[in-house]
């Protein structure tokens, strides 16, 4: 919820070391959340790892929007899809570690985590320098126009749908990795080892998507993209709620999770195309405020869980693409392409030359 903030400062001077320090702070927190003495030293721990995340992504979404030149969802797609690949191995390799160490097993993800900060660290004037030019540009631009008094707002009405959007779209995420598990077991009757592999087959797959959703949105339009993806997933639901097959069930699941999330890239680039003075502000309010809410949507469907059962909770979660698709169909097309439809047609008018 803090990475507004973050997206702020970013906004207003170059932060690139925001990442490696987002990192380790991340690192840090995760690991030692397992080996802590008293609850608030957990809590305490939780929240410094929550920091360093909110930290890194608005500063490393606004280094993959300069790195990006014309294909910008292809690149984010590449810039994303390690979060959330490690959102998908995050819970296997913790089940192993703890499986194997007991909660002290949290440790073992400081070998990894603090030799991806070094790494980054050291890399870190190199990345500068390959988007050197481009971010002086950003921030030139930016400067010359709050000076003429042409900056760009801090905030537009497609962004705020686009918000609502990907609230609905998280909502079904989280929603699906909390429930379906019970649902599997519960009411269709499955084995409890395909209903955890569900979870990783979800998660893993919108990992596949995240890389696939971000061409296609540069080659089709992220508007198009993203309606089309929500029309997708409520056949596709409705159809997992009717799967009992374990084999039938990997497939309509993987699909659910490249589909859905194979729009969280082109979201991305969409809020920085709103707010094109005010990239990682945009960044901050889309991965961090956006999906924050969409998180706590999870306590409210358990009320429902626990009151009607966790059928009811899947027919909502079933019925929420349409609400995404309807967000979606209200989603004005961002200045950047308009300009781009438009310089394309005049190359089309123009008259070929021998």
């Amino acid at each position: 919820v803090v990475q507004p903030i973050f997206g702020l400062y970013s906004d207003r001077s170059s932060l690139p070391w925001l990442m490696p320090l987002g990192i380790g702070l991340a690192t840090v927190g995760v690991s030692l959340a397992g080996v802590m003495p008293h609850y608030y030293l957990v809590i305490a721990a939780v929240f410094i790892s929550g920091l360093g995340v909110a930290a890194y992504h608005p500063e490393g979404t606004k280094t993959a929007h300069f790195a990006a030149g014309d294909r910008r969802s292809s690149a984010m797609s590449v810039y994303s899809v390690g979060g959330n690949l490690g959102f998908g191995l995050g819970p296997i390799l913790g089940a192993l570690f703890l499986g194997t160490w007991g909660l002290t097993g949290s440790l073992a993800f400081l070998a990894p985590g603090l030799a991806t900060t070094v790494a980054f660290y050291f890399l870190l004037p190199k990345i500068s320098a390959a988007t050197g030019r481009a971010r002086e540009d950003w921030y030139s631009s930016k400067e010359l126009a709050r000076e003429n008094g042409a900056e760009k707002p801090a905030w537009s009405w497609g962004l705020a749908v686009l918000i609502v959007m990907v609230i609905f779209r998280s909502w079904i995420q989280y929603g699906l990795v909390s429930y379906l598990p019970f649902y599997y077991t519960d009411y269709l009757g499955g084995e409890k080892h395909i209903a955890v592999a569900l979870v990783s087959v979800f998660l893993i797959s919108g990992a596949v998507g995240t890389l696939i959703g971000g061409p296609l949105a540069d080659r089709f339009g992220t508007k198009k993209h993203i309606c089309i993806s929500m029309a997708l997933m409520f056949p596709l639901l409705c159809l997992l709620l009717k799967t009992s097959g374990s084999a039938a069930a990997l497939v309509v699941t993987s699909l659910a999770g490249m589909v859905l999330i194979s729009t969280f890239s082109p979201t991305v680039v969409m809020g920085q195309q709103y707010l094109p003075h005010h990239i990682g502000l945009a960044s901050g309010l889309l991965i961090g405020f956006a999906v924050g809410m969409g998180g706590l949507g999870v306590p409210v469907l358990g009320v429902f869980a626990d009151k009607f059962g966790v059928d009811l909770v899947l027919k909502i979660l079933a019925a929420l693409p349409l609400a995404g698709l309807l967000m979606a169909l209200f989603l004005p097309r961002p200045p950047e392409e308009k300009m781009k439809t438009c310089l394309s047609e005049e190359q089309l008018k123009e008259p070929t030359r021998v």
